[in-house]
């Protein structure tokens, strides 16, 4: 029986029923706090910081070694220095229970600054009152950007790490740092000492390994359960959100027999489309590449990764490639940079970049430019090169848009097909709820009506005989009527089933053999034959994906093209231009 409670997809493992799964980063923190050594666990969201805190802090308890975890968040961003300062004593205070009053402390020491009351708050109180050592974990660092006064805080953690070198007790006090930010982003005051102590520590994807206790939730025999496993890593490559929130949409369609393409259809209807602005993971990454990119390069490099025509190489300085990284959407492996997996790497395309890049609007703003300057010292001339260098460039354009509409009219296609049938497989599961039913057959209905409707497109597209198709016509036209007619069938064999329990007195006998009815449709040689039909057109979506990126380098040649020309107009131009101007200014410069 599928149990999709040890699944975790937001908040710790921790906090619910999930299954907590070890990585490297597990024994690695732990030995690096066990030796005292400041540490920093600075990743994108939703890799399993705050679970690895936790674990590592109870283990740590074990051990006998203190750990504290400060949340800052909790701590507030709309409160002065005195209070934040003041709030972070306050979570040590609760956690460690010293026997000072550390609101009397506090107001004690009001003549020192916020910063120099915290440092000696470590000496004075904590580590004179606790014996063992202590290992101090400050989460969500990333909530301090938005902060004008947290340079002084890591300053001070600076400190109490320097103050080793002179006060041995310091050596039994520790931090580890973790959120989505980079060293650098910590002590943000060029004029001062970048943060530069610590230790980092890795979030890796899962393995195939690392990540087989997941499959125990899929209510699946073994071997079957590792096969889809399997399936859904060369989905997520790993990543521990997707692959969890992958595999507990799984279990909720209740099925029992899995095949490559359903789990396509759930890829699509968890993540794609509409999902996709609704999936907070994917609004991180989305928010971190737009609202939130330091640089407008990042785009820009992001786009050279994805389209993977040279290699990418990695830059630890670089502030483009470190943002990149730390939004999640790419990996490292290496030295290059790779988009992070199939899910990131279908949802933030070739045509979602095109359409948040401001690059391009530029590139048109300024061939607008360069025709405005030529039109006022050359009007036929600066036309003719305007001409010139816009239809060859909207020719490459129109055939980049005909291999892109091919591209999504097949894709949807295909989609639609998949989805009704992943619909299908969930009637089985309702038969004895009559309003579920009729719920689960109008969702299977309506993913097979947007299956028709988008035969009438491919066709009309076919009939407008493009400059180029990933089949032949025929080809196409041959695998669209085969398409419809086993739907069509498919469709009716599962109509005449749902006809016989069509009724508020179906007996339970009819229940039971409507159920056996439908899973052998389902496994069926209809049902088979349209699994046929979309690995069949899956091979020509990836032929037409390939046409797609042929057209792409076109469209970036007529660019160098129209640059050219744009270029060798400004050589005749320009020079004219500065006459001109010089002729003019000196005409209009009155004589005193």
């Amino acid at each position: 029986m599928a149990n999709p409670s040890i699944y975790t997809v937001g908040g710790t493992v921790q906090a619910g029923s999930g299954i907590y799964i070890p990585r490297q980063a597990d024994e690695e923190l732990l030995g690096l706090c066990r030796s005292a050594t400041f540490a920093y666990v600075l990743t994108p969201r939703q890799m399993g910081k705050s679970s690895l805190m936790v674990r590592t802090a109870e283990r740590l308890r074990d051990e006998g070694i203190r750990s504290v975890i400060v949340d800052l968040q909790e701590l507030g961003a709309n409160v002065t220095a005195e209070q934040w300062y003041f709030g972070f004593l306050v979570k040590l205070d609760d956690q460690l229970m010293f026997d000072t009053d550390v609101v009397i402390w506090w107001q004690k020491h009001e003549h020192f600054g916020v910063s120099q009351r915290l440092t000696l708050f470590f000496e004075k109180v904590l580590l004179a009152e606790i014996e063992e050592q202590v290992v101090i974990f400050v989460d969500e660092i990333d909530s301090t950007l938005s902060l004008n006064f947290t340079d002084d805080f890591f300053i001070a953690i600076r400190y109490l790490y320097v103050a080793r070198a002179t006060d041995p007790k310091f050596h039994r006090l520790s931090f580890v740092l973790i959120g989505v930010a980079t060293p650098g982003d910590l002590i943000r005051n060029a004029k001062r000492t970048p943060f530069n102590i610590g230790q980092r520590v890795d979030l890796t994807d899962f393995t195939f390994e690392e990540a087989l206790p997941l499959a125990n939730g899929l209510g699946l025999p073994m071997d079957k359960a590792q096969q889809v496993l399997m399936w859904v890593l060369q989905w997520t490559e790993g990543h521990p959100y997707l692959t969890q929130r992958l595999c507990s949409a799984i279990t909720d369609q209740g099925n029992s027999s899995w095949s490559k393409v359903y789990i396509e259809g759930i890829v699509c209807s968890t993540f794609f489309g509409a999902m996709s602005e609704q999936d907070n993971n994917l609004q991180f990454v989305r928010d971190m590449l737009t609202k939130r990119s330091p640089d407008q390069e990042v785009l820009t490099t992001y786009r050279e990764i994805h389209r993977s025509k040279l290699p990418v190489l990695d830059e630890e300085q670089s502030l483009v490639k470190s943002h990149l990284k730390l939004s999640g959407v790419v990996r490292r492996e290496n030295g290059r940079l790779l988009v992070r997996n199939p899910i990131y790497s279908k949802v933030f395309d070739e045509q979602w970049i095109i359409k948040n890049l401001p690059s391009y609007w530029r590139i048109y703003q300024k061939i607008f430019y360069a025709c405005s300057v030529g039109i006022g010292i050359g009007v036929f001339g600066s036309l003719t090169v305007l001409e010139l260098a816009n239809s060859y460039q909207e020719r490459e354009v129109r055939l980049f848009n005909q291999g892109y509409e091919q591209a999504q009219l097949l894709s949807n296609y295909k989609d639609a097909v998949v989805v009704a049938q992943l619909h299908s497989s969930n009637l089985v599961a309702v038969l004895e709820n009559s309003q579920q039913l009729q719920s689960k057959k109008a969702d299977f209905l309506k993913n097979v009506e947007k299956a028709k409707q988008l035969e009438s497109h491919i066709a009309g597209f076919i009939d407008s005989k493009p400059r180029r198709l990933a089949a032949t016509s025929s080809t196409l036209q041959t695998l669209l009527l085969d398409y419809k007619s086993n739907l069509k069938a498919y469709v009716d064999q599962i109509e005449v089933v749902l006809q016989k329990i069509d009724s508020q007195k179906v007996q339970p006998q009819q229940i039971s053999s409507a159920r056996s009815q439908l899973l052998t449709i389902m496994g069926g040689e209809t049902a088979a034959r349209l699994d046929q039909l979309s690995q069949s057109l899956t091979n020509i979506l990836q032929t037409a994906e390939e046409q797609e990126q042929e057209r792409q380098k076109a469209v970036e040649q007529a660019k160098v093209v129209q640059r050219a020309i744009l270029t060798l107009n400004a050589v005749v131009l320009v020079p004219l231009a500065v006459v001109m101007g010089v002729v003019t200014s000196q005409r209009k410069a009155p004589e005193v």
